[in-house]
Formats: structure tokens, sequence, C-alpha cells
């Protein structure tokens, strides 16, 4: 099984300022806030969903919406494909699905834990006045290397010299 997050189809969606709201390429406004009963009167709306999804599974088609790893190709194929799943297909798709639901959010948790923590660090402040000593010095030092490097140069330069005659 091959899932795919088709980037052209899900964007960011602008209602009202909502964070982690997309819409995916069917028209389905993504948001985890909503229930498994409207997830699947607006896919009712697109697609035509067996009884028997209906019916037994409304908490996968919420869970199908809702994973990141799915374009809207693979979604519809799963949709339909659920009647005919045996029990335990079902039960590992939704183990699978359930899975990566909980993992993003763990994701996103040490995240926020770790967006936290840099932020709570207060960075070091600067002291200009040391630090523009210390760039003078640097650049003093630069200057007399480059003025030793000259002068060896120099000094090798009359050595070639005394060669040649």
């Amino acid at each position: 099984m091959v899932m795919v997050q088709d980037t052209q189809t899900t964007q960011t969606a602008q209602t009202g300022g909502t964070a982690g709201v997309v819409t995916s390429g069917d028209g389905v406004v993504i948001n985890k806030k909503k229930s498994a009963e409207q997830y699947m009167t607006e896919a009712e709306q697109k697609y035509i969903i067996p009884a028997l999804v209906r019916e037994k599974f409304p908490d996968l088609v919420k869970l199908i919406y809702e994973t990141e790893s799915m374009n809207d190709e693979e979604r519809e194929y799963w949709m339909q494909i659920m009647p005919i799943m045996t029990e335990e297909q079902i039960s590992k798709f939704r183990d699978i699905l359930v899975n990566e639901k909980e993992q993003l959010a763990n994701l996103d948790n040490e995240y926020e834990q770790e967006m936290s923590r840099i932020s709570a660090r207060k960075a070091p402040r600067i002291d200009e006045a040391k630090l523009k000593e210390r760039m003078a010095e640097i650049q003093k030092k630069e200057k007399a290397g480059e003025q030793k490097e000259e002068s060896e140069e120099e000094a090798l330069l009359k050595q070639l010299e005394g060669m040649d005659t």
C-alpha cells in the first residue's frame, strides 16, 4: 500500500484564521474538531459512499480524511473498498491510521515543547564595546600577519635575486 501526500490538491484554507484547517482537493474541509458524521456528510456530496461504510465505519472516514499520508484518490479508494475488506483487514487499517495520528500528535507535542524551551532561553546580551574591541584586535593581528608575510616575501625575493647573480 503506497500512501503519498498530494501537495497540489491540499491547500491551507483561509477560514477565519483557524490554524490546522485545510481543504482537500475534493473540497472536504479537514478539521480535527469535526465529527465523523460531518465528514461523512461532506464526503457523500462528492462520492458514492457505500451504505456499509456509512453504518459501520464513520470513524474510519474521519481518520481517512485526517491522515496526512493519503491523497484524494487514495481516500476514495479506501472508502470504496472497505465493504469488501475482512474484519481483520479493517482492524489493521484502523490501527495504521490511529497509529499515524498518534505519532503525528507526539511529534507535534515534541516540536511545541522544543519551541517553548528555545523561546524560554534568553539570548546572551551582546556587549558592543567588547565586540568592537575584539574586532579591532583581530584586525590588528591580521595587519601584523600581512606585514610579516610581505617582509618574508621581500626577503625571499632578495635571496632569489642573489642566487641569479
